[in-house]
């Protein structure tokens, strides 16, 4: 665990070229193991559901919130003190709240995930996040680690939160749902008709008969599910499907 803070500027530096989840991935992951940690996790608790960037075998991650252990995950309760830095061991099952809990515990030794720390982020709109650093095995020297560096881990988990949440990463677009594939043909008509233009305009431009442009412009506006023809114009600019 040296360079600690050389580690955790090129951290910095690399979140800034970070646009893509897995561009966000492999930073975390290439940083947790210059921090001489084997996994990351990132958790984020968003209003359409939960958000996962980790390291952890899929096996883990699958099986993780099948069971529905985010809900009794202790390192993602409400803290009850002002740390924000949470050093946990998963051999310690008997301090678990409830029997569910145990079986967290359990599980996570089982995928050899046996102790970390995890900084807490407490968000706007009781929402939540979560920055994860993982071992398999404990150590006096990770435990000195976590008590010298505190307010630098902090800073990680805070800064890869804050450059999460500005790239949208994991949330839903507001036409996710509507963005559908347009013909070349039926593209050009949708854009015609955004100009202005009749379907008699668009069959002399095209040189094509006017029934053709209305087949076209019928297709195109089922395809987007648009209610009349100008409602399927003002999708396709939203989309950026118009040329």
């Amino acid at each position: 665990m040296k360079d600690v803070k050389r580690a955790c500027d090129e951290f910095v530096d690399c979140l800034h070229a970070a646009h893509t989840e897995d561009d966000f991935r492999r930073v975390a992951e290439r940083a947790a193991h210059a921090l001489g940690f084997r996994w990351f996790a990132y958790f984020g608790q968003r209003a359409n559901g939960p958000i996962l960037i980790s390291s952890y075998p899929k096996s883990w991650t699958s099986h993780y919130f099948r069971e529905g252990y985010h809900n009794v995950d202790p390192v993602l309760q409400k803290p009850r003190n002002t740390s924000r830095v949470f050093l946990w061991d998963g051999r310690e099952a008997r301090s678990a709240k409830s029997a569910k809990e145990r079986r967290l515990f359990d599980d996570a030794l089982s995928f050899k995930i046996r102790t970390g720390l995890t900084i807490r982020i407490p968000s706007s709109q009781n929402r939540f996040a979560a920055f994860t650093l993982a071992v398999d095995e404990r150590s006096l020297g990770l435990d000195r680690f976590v008590e010298s560096s505190q307010d630098m881990l902090q800073t990680v988990g805070l800064t890869y939160h804050a450059h999460v949440s500005a790239a949208g990463i994991g949330r839903t677009p507001r036409y996710a749902q509507q963005v559908c594939t347009l013909t070349q043909r039926e593209r050009q008509c949708l854009g015609w008709i955004s100009e202005g233009k009749t379907m008699q305009d668009i069959a002399q431009l095209l040189g094509v008969g006017s029934r053709g442009v209305k087949f076209h412009l019928d297709n195109a506006r089922r395809n987007l599910a648009a209610l009349t023809l100008p409602h399927a114009v003002a999708l396709a600019l939203r989309q950026g499907l118009l040329p």
